[in-house]
């Protein structure tokens, strides 16, 4: 790939290989693991990867095949089921579209993310800050039938055009498509607007429209929600009704996280309690325990970011990963932490900058986070419990 210009062959290096990874593990996984009896009414498309399509890729096939076909669906935002619906008309059924979607919009993503740590810092904070995202424990999501690898991109997609490009306009088409993927893409409305007020004399008054069409995405599914439902946030009625999560007193949720984590500790560090049976309740339980630990990083990133990154991408992250702990699960604090640590892509750029102060401190780290990616994509792609 030597022809490739820079970081090009890097990026490429990196993004085969992490997922050559999770793909390998994931199908032995499912080959050969005893399959779990899934909670509740799990649904699963047919055809060749629906195992990457567990969960809530059920969610997102289905709306891809049938539209809204309940209310509880619009809690899912549409831009990516849309997507999946457009690739499932040429060759191929929905979960391989779903898989063709995330992997390849990793591929930019990890550009994007490399682009931004290289401003910010340099080239070996940036090859450490793509490593860390790429065999990050949960990365194996960013080529499952989930957003975490649209948002990803189109989230620092837009950080890139505004930070690298100086082009508001360009960072706000982005933000539109990420507040249609996630609602908590809108909060990408913090960095663009406070770097226009920090430099609106060189970009102009006439770059606010970069500004005004970012949280658009989101304004056009209120719009399509309150013409069908009569309720333009009906999405936040749906996450309430059908997962139970309502507004929480943030230190509840750490409460209720320490007491449930502890105790899933008994799973969590005993697979066999979990893979020796095709119950699903112990791989909840220890999800508990990987999120707990995860909270810990989440910290531990946040404070060093507060001196290492610029104030505006820190308080997104901080606000992108509040979202989740002020709306908690009411069974479990921090269901689904894991992927969710995936949005606040500074935070990695914030950890490959710490790797590198280190010495000989991101090899150890990367056979620490993919084994423990092994794990979890083992858990997923046999119907147990990640996120």
């Amino acid at each position: 790939m030597r022809w490739l210009p820079k970081p090009w062959p890097f990026v490429v290096g990196v993004w085969v290989s992490s997922r050559a990874f999770f793909f390998a593990v994931g199908a032995i996984g499912h080959a050969y693991l005893l399959q779990a009896q899934p909670g509740g009414s799990p649904r699963e498309p047919g055809g060749i990867l629906n195992y990457w399509a567990h969960w809530d890729g059920g969610w997102y096939t289905t709306i891809a095949t049938h539209g809204y076909f309940t209310p509880s669906a619009t809690s899912f935002f549409p831009l990516y089921p849309i997507l999946i619906w457009l690739g499932s008309h040429t060759v191929g059924g929905t979960a391989v579209w779903g898989v063709v979607i995330s992997t390849l919009a990793l591929l930019a993503g990890l550009f994007f993310c490399y682009r931004i740590a290289e401003d910010l810092f340099d080239e070996s904070v940036a090859r450490a800050s793509i490593l860390a995202l790429a065999f990050f424990p949960s990365a194996f999501f960013l080529n499952a039938v989930y957003t975490e690898s649209l948002f990803l991109m189109l989230t620092s997609g837009s950080i890139w055009a505004l930070r690298c490009h100086r082009n508001l306009l360009l960072a706000g088409v982005f933000a539109y498509f990420a507040s249609a993927t996630r609602n908590v893409g809108v909060l990408l409305v913090v960095p663009l607007a406070w770097e226009w007020f920090r430099r609106r004399r060189e970009l102009g008054y006439g770059s606010l429209a970069g500004l005004a069409v970012a949280p658009g995405g989101l304004a056009a599914y209120a719009v399509y929600l309150w013409k069908g439902l009569g309720d333009p946030l009906y999405f936040a009625v749906a996450q309430r009704e059908l997962w139970g999560r309502a507004v929480t007193d943030p230190l509840k949720t750490f409460h209720k996280a320490w007491t449930t984590g502890v105790f899933g500790a008994r799973y969590a560090f005993h697979p066999h309690a979990i893979f020796g049976n095709n119950g699903v309740e112990p791989a909840f339980k220890a999800s508990d325990t990987f999120n707990l630990i995860l909270l810990g990083l989440l910290v531990v990133l946040l404070v060093v970011g507060l001196t290492r990154l610029p104030i505006d991408l820190w308080l997104y992250s901080f606000l992108i990963m509040l979202a989740p702990i002020l709306t908690p699960s009411p069974y479990w604090a921090l269901t689904s932490f894991n992927r969710y640590l995936l949005a606040p892509f500074p935070l990695f750029i914030v950890l490959g900058w710490l790797l590198t102060r280190v010495r000989w401190a991101l090899e150890p780290w990367l056979a620490v986070s993919a084994s423990f990616g092994v794990y979890l994509t083992l858990l997923f792609t046999s119907w147990r419990w990640v996120a």
